[in-house]
């Protein structure tokens, strides 16, 4: 009998271990739990948060926001010039993205400017904020939020990324004051300085319009990345690193909810881009692009309402329009 008293006795601090071992994981069972809940919460409200409040007529911008991502020439003068413009309409409803690529060269009006020219400019004479109220008086809808970063800020990030898959139309092959641009076709892993030439090449027969394609095409694959497996796992130091490389007024917060709210979609399907159309012409010795006025309130349409509205809903918003300029 003393054996066995003996034997119980060593056998229960064995006991008090498991069991305090259990509650030990059922705490921390509890505790992720409530911070996957409280973050899922914190990236609905950010989300929600993201969408500045509307008039009640701007149908279109329901649920959604216009962030305009600008590239820079900035490393060849000395405050540079908007080299791309993209315009992003972010469906946050419904988890779609439609993307509006701005001709560098597009003619335009340039507040505070009497004279047209060439849409790039407007950085150079007043930096981002002359650039939105351009874009915006151009397309006529608000610019919410905007990006901007330079050459070298693109090839930061593909680093940071670890190279970018791309399928690369065509024979890529020249020589620019910026170095060698050479890439043979196919889909393939580009790493920063290939990203780079792949961006930058305008010499095909579509010039500014399929470098604004492959502009479009580069920022889908750098987001496809970011949201890979060995990579979302590292986003607390990964965006980070990005945003070191991009001037924008989308706080971290506002990013990390984009990239939770988008990273399991498929942008495929998701993503529809268009360029402005339109055609190029030599003035006064300048090579220009001269977009088509006709097909200008369509495209809007489009990017921003996201499906062309029916006819007797955009005679009566044109009216609507009308009434509200007179």
């Amino acid at each position: 009998m003393a054996k066995k008293e003996k034997k119980d006795k060593q056998e229960e601090p064995q006991k008090d271990r498991t069991g305090c071992l259990l509650k030990i994981i059922i705490i921390l069972l509890i505790i992720l739990v409530l911070a996957l809940v409280g973050l899922h919460f914190y990236m609905q409200h950010s989300i929600t948060q993201l969408v500045p409040e509307r008039p009640e007529d701007e149908e279109y911008s329901r649920g959604r926001i216009n962030v305009l991502v600008v590239g820079t020439d900035a490393e060849e003068y000395d405050v540079g010039r908007a080299d791309s413009i993209i315009v992003f309409n972010v469906d946050l409803d419904n988890k779609k993205v439609y993307a509006l690529s701005i001709p560098r060269d597009s003619r335009v009006d340039i507040p505070g400017y009497q004279n047209k020219t060439k849409i790039n400019h407007s950085y150079a004479y007043g930096g981002i904020e002359l650039t939105k109220d351009t874009v915006e008086n151009l397309l006529g809808v608000p610019i919410d939020y905007y990006a901007v970063t330079n050459f070298a800020g693109f090839e930061d990030i593909v680093e940071t990324v670890g190279g970018v898959y791309i399928d690369v139309p065509i024979r890529m092959r020249t020589h620019t004051w910026y170095g060698d641009i050479d890439l043979q076709p196919g889909y393939q892993l580009l790493d920063a300085k290939q990203a780079l030439g792949f961006v930058r090449y305008r010499y095909d027969a579509g010039g500014d319009i399929s470098r604004g394609q492959r502009q479009q095409q580069f920022l889908k694959a750098v987001f496809h990345r970011v949201v890979e497996p060995q990579n979302i796992i590292k986003l607390p130091t990964l965006l980070p690193k990005i945003m070191e490389q991009v001037e924008t007024d989308l706080s971290y917060p506002d990013l990390l909810a984009l990239v939770e709210l988008f990273k399991d979609v498929d942008l495929e399907t998701a993503f529809v881009s268009e360029s402005l159309s339109g055609h190029s012409q030599t003035i006064s010795g300048g090579s220009y692009w001269i977009i088509d006025e006709e097909e200008l309130p369509e495209t809007i349409k489009r990017i921003f309402y996201a499906q062309p509205l029916p006819e007797g809903e955009a005679d009566d918003l044109e009216a609507k329009e009308d009434g509200q300029e007179e």
